[in-house]
Order: structure tokens, then sequence, then C-alpha cells
């Protein structure tokens, strides 16, 4: 009895002992990870609510073997972004493990355990097999015929909970016949792509929307005929054709830090697109409450790191903006033939090679109310780009552009400005455009005497003072509240083409377009 009696009491205490070890709040939360076929990358964010971190933070990559591959120490938290592991063996299970220094002991406060995708290739041929690519994020995807959509409720495989970061390769075969019934967050054919490949497809007669009954959403949206968002540097979009399509959406924010990214490719762009074509393609905004706009016949964003060539688009872009009640807010509109604003400004010639033959039209009515003791309201509207903050290479654009808006008593205490060109509403760089130029093509302007208005048929303004190789050709056309303003207009009116273009592509873009 005395025996037993003193191993529970030998029990007891080595339990208390456990319990008394030491307890940390410091935590490790792995986000925004993206696997490829032989590599990693992901950010580590830190959570030290009682400052309990002493020394460096250890992150480290262990093998299925529990085998240590690296081991990296970071004395600075914001380095923690981005960590990449490259040159990875296929279809092994890794671990990443953080560990802290506290107390001058290493802790470990996180944990992953992640497979690369699979070099296997998977053929799609069906729509279930289309659809069913969600459970895969990661996976090599093939189409093997032409899948036609008609009559499937089509929901696009990928969102913000299955991220697509694997290849697909449409052989040249068509998705077809797809006709979206609701919007996400992230609408399009593929949704929400990362660093995903998608490339060698064609795309055609996708309905989002019908001009009888838009489609509609409550919060920041994304959307695109191919993707509605391309979130990633390392995500491409490669010899992709769209045609016959439409995207009619409706929207009712009333929240000046809501966004609307729409275009007739990808709402949002943070990867490259290039060899893409628009045949056919219309994109309707109905905005009925004030939200920040970025529209395009393309992409209504660029990012940073975004590129963008070899681009040929007959997308038009129509947006109706008809303010619900708008009191002391502050709207703006970036919206642009191929871009509603390009923001790509980390990368060497990062637009180049693009053609729009779209028409553009924006009917604005603010619906400013009677109380309304101060806003500002900043339209953008380009041939090509609404506000740029970066040159362009070799581009044409070669249709028409109208804006009208509609006057409204309540607003003599509103600034509205409205920034109309030919080429860009706005150009906000001092760099040299290139290779530019807008065909003959109306722009008629028609706006309130309380509206100051830049307007051109090249820049509506410019912020740079550098010389730039740009110009129109053809018969000019700026008509403004029913009067002539070409004689005013400074563009330059170029001669000729012959030796203007300094890319093969898109002289042979031109040609097409001359016959």
């Amino acid at each position: 009895m005395k025996r037993l009696m003193s191993m529970i009491v030998g029990i007891a205490f080595l339990l208390v002992l456990t319990a008394c070890g030491e307890q940390y709040a410091v935590t490790a939360e792995f986000i925004d990870v993206e696997i490829d076929l032989t590599s990693i990358v992901f950010t580590v964010k830190i959570e030290d609510p009682d400052e309990e971190i002493s020394g460096a933070i250890t992150v480290s990559l262990f093998d299925k073997d529990n085998k240590s591959i690296a081991n990296n120490s970071y004395t600075d938290l914001t380095a923690l972004t981005g960590i990449t592991y490259r040159d990875l063996k296929n279809d092994m299970t890794y671990t990443i493990k953080v560990y802290a220094t506290i107390d001058r002991e290493s802790v470990l406060i996180g944990t992953k355990t992640f497979d690369l995708a699979s070099a296997e290739i998977v053929e799609v041929s069906t729509p279930e097999q289309f659809f069913n690519m969600r459970n895969n994020k990661i996976g090599n995807y093939v189409l093997k015929n032409d899948i036609d959509f008609t009559g499937v409720d089509f929901v696009a495989p990928f969102n913000a909970s299955y991220i697509f970061t694997g290849t697909f390769d449409g052989q040249g075969f068509s998705l077809k016949n797809i006709n979206f019934t609701t919007l996400v967050t992230q609408t399009g054919v593929f949704g929400y792509v990362s660093s995903g490949r998608i490339e060698d497809v064609v795309i055609e007669n996708v309905t989002i929307g019908t001009e009888a009954t838009p489609l509609s959403i409550a919060t920041l949206s994304r959307v695109g005929i191919i993707a509605g968002y391309v979130s990633s540097t390392t995500g491409v979009i490669e010899n992709v054709t769209v045609k016959n399509s439409t995207i009619h959406y409706s929207t009712t924010f009333s929240s000046t830090t809501s966004l609307i990214y729409v275009g007739g490719a990808v709402g949002e762009l943070r990867g490259s697109m290039t060899n893409v074509t628009l045949e056919n393609v219309s994109v309707t905004l109905e905005a009925k409450g004030y939200a920040k706009v970025r529209m395009g016949g393309v992409v209504g964003l660029i990012g940073e790191d975004g590129i963008l060539r070899n681009i040929q688009s007959d997308a038009d872009v129509t947006l109706n903006f008809n303010g619900n009640a708008l009191k002391n807010r502050e709207v703006q509109i970036n919206l642009g033939g191929i871009i509603g604003q390009n923001r790509a400004i980390n990368k060497s010639r990062s637009v180049e090679n693009i053609v729009s033959t779209g028409d553009i039209k924006v009917a604005v009515d603010f619906g400013t109310t009677a109380d309304t003791t101060g806003a500002n309201y900043s339209v953008y509207v380009g041939g090509l780009i609404g506000i740029s903050s970066n040159n362009i290479f070799n581009a044409i654009f070669a249709g028409t552009i109208d804006v009208d808006h509609a006057a409204n008593a309540n607003e003599a205490s509103v600034s509205k400005v409205f920034y109309v060109g030919g080429l860009m509403g706005f150009y906000n760089s001092n760099k040299t455009i290139q290779a530019t130029v807008k065909l003959a093509g109306t722009t008629t302007i028609n706006v309130s005497d309380d509206v100051t208005l830049r307007a051109s048929q090249t820049f509506g303004q410019s912020a740079s003072a550098v010389v730039q190789n740009v110009g129109i050709y053809g018969t000019p056309h700026l008509l403004i509240n029913d009067l002539s303003a070409t004689a005013t207009d400074p563009s330059t009116v170029l001669p000729n083409l012959t030796d203007f273009f300094t890319s093969d592509w898109i002289k042979d873009a031109y040609q097409g377009l001359i016959g």
C-alpha cells in the first residue's frame, strides 16, 4: 500500500512540474503560401503580444525523414515576407518549422507540412472534370477537346479557398457557352489565379449577366472573363483568345472604400498577360453607388509588377454611373479601352504592343444631394488607359469615345474634374511614351459648365514635361459641348506612320486594321 501511494505521489509531482513549464504567447502563422512543382513561397506572420522574443527568428525546412535542408535566421521581422525554397524534389512531403529565441532558448512557435504539386498530367475533357480541378489547385491540366457548357450551372473552379497555382494547357481547344448566374469576389472562367499558368485556350460565348438582368454583388469584386484576379507576379496568361462574350455588372455600393475591378479579360492583374486577343467583347457596368471604379476593355487594374504585351482588343466599354444620394463623398473613376489604371512601374516595358478598336461610352450622373457641403469627383477616361503611372511602347487606339455628364444643381460646392484623352485620361510619369497613336475616330464630350475639363485627342492631362512620341493620324475630331475643339487641341497630327512603329508585332496589327 505504501509503495502504491509513493507511485501516486511521484506521478502527481511530475504532472505539477509539467504544468509549471514555460508557456509563451508567441505564435507564427503561414500566409500567402504558393506551392509549385519544385518550389514554395510563403510569408511568416509573427504575433508577439507580450514582447517575449529576445533574439532571432529561425525558419527551417525539413524533408520527409525530418532531415534539415535549410536554416535561415532573421532579426528583422519584415524580412519574413516572400521566403522562397526552390529546386525541391517533386512528390515529396516537406515541413517548415519556425523557432523564436525567447529567454536565450529556441522555442518552436509554428509548423507547416506541405506536398509539392504532382508532375502527373491530368486530362480534362468534360465539364465535370473541369470543375473537379478545384480538388487539386496545384495540378497540371491539359484540355483534350472543346468543352460545351450549355445547360450547365457554371461555377468557377477556383476562388479564395481554392486559388489556382497549377498549369492549364488548352492545346488550342475551346471552353464555350458559359453562363454565370451569380457573381463572387473573384469572378471569371478560372476565378482566382495566383502563380498558375493558363495558356493556349479559346474562351467563347461567355455571359456574365445580361442587359436585362445584370449581375450584382455587395462586396469588393474583381470580374473578368478569363479570371477575376491574378494575384501573383508569377501568374501567367498566354496565347488566349476571348470572343463573343459579355459582362453586364451592376453595383449598389455605398462606400468610397469599396473597389470595383472589371476587365474584359482580367479584373486585377499582378502577373503577366501576353498574346491575348479579344474579339466581339463588351464590358458594361451599371454603377448605382459610389465605389471607386477601375474598368478596362482588357484589365481593370495592373499592379506594380504586372506585364501586358501583345494584346489586340475589340472590346466595347460602357459605364453608366448613377450615384445614389451622394453627400460629401469622394468619387474616382478610372476607365480605359485597354486598362483602367496602370500601376506597372517595376518592370521595364511592362505595357507594350497593345491595340484597341473598341468604343467607349461613359454616362455620369453623380446624384449629389441638396445638403452636400463639399466633395471631390474625378473621372479619368482614355482610349487606351484611364490613368497611367508608367510609359507604354507601340500602341494604337482606333475606337471612339463618348462622355456625357448630367448637370446637378446641388453640386455648386463640389470639385468635379474630368480627364479625357484619346490615348490616356491622365499620364502620371516623366518617362517617354514610344510609338503610340490615336487613329481617326470621334471623341465627343458633353459636360456641364461646373466641370473642370482636361481633354485632348492624346492626353487629357500629362504630369510630364518630356516630349512624347505620340500623336493622332487621320482626320482630327474633338467635339466638346457640340463645338469643335480640334483647332485648340495641342495634340500632334502625324502626316504618316511610315517608320513610326518600332516592333513587327504592332506593324502587322496596323496592317490588319487598314487592310
